[in-house]
């Protein structure tokens, strides 16, 4: 039951059905020079790496500064649910699993990460 809490599927699938439609766009309209509703962001004198500076990179970096700033004030508020639970069990709980389910959440935003530095072309970084 832990688990299915942890790692509910259809968020996932949800988040990564809005990621992928989201993703075109993302790309203007003078590179999407494609047939049959394909993008082609490489075509039309379009450098590929001018593209992913441009446009993926910083929006990559921005999530990336929005999801430290938020794991760090969920860890800051947990601490605080957990330092102000006077020894009551189910607070501390509370807290305990808070604190888990962020650092899943990190461990799972560095994978993705990881993933896109090995999917974008020259890297993220």
């Amino acid at each position: 039951m832990r688990l299915r809490r942890i790692f509910n599927w259809k968020i996932l699938a949800v988040s990564l059905a809005i990621g992928f439609v989201g993703l075109p766009v993302l790309v203007p309209a003078s590179a999407s020079a494609g047939s049959a509703g394909q993008v082609d962001i490489c075509s039309g004198g379009v450098n590929c790496n001018q593209f992913v500076n441009d446009y993926i990179n910083p929006a990559i970096k921005a999530l990336t500064a929005l999801v430290g700033i938020v794991a760090v004030l969920g860890i800051i508020i947990s601490g605080i649910q957990y330092s102000a639970s006077a020894d009551d069990p189910g607070t501390v709980t509370k807290a305990k699993e808070r604190i888990f389910e962020i650092i899943i959440g990190l461990v799972g935003y560095a994978f993705l990460v990881a993933f896109l530095n090995y999917l974008v072309p020259g890297g993220i970084w």
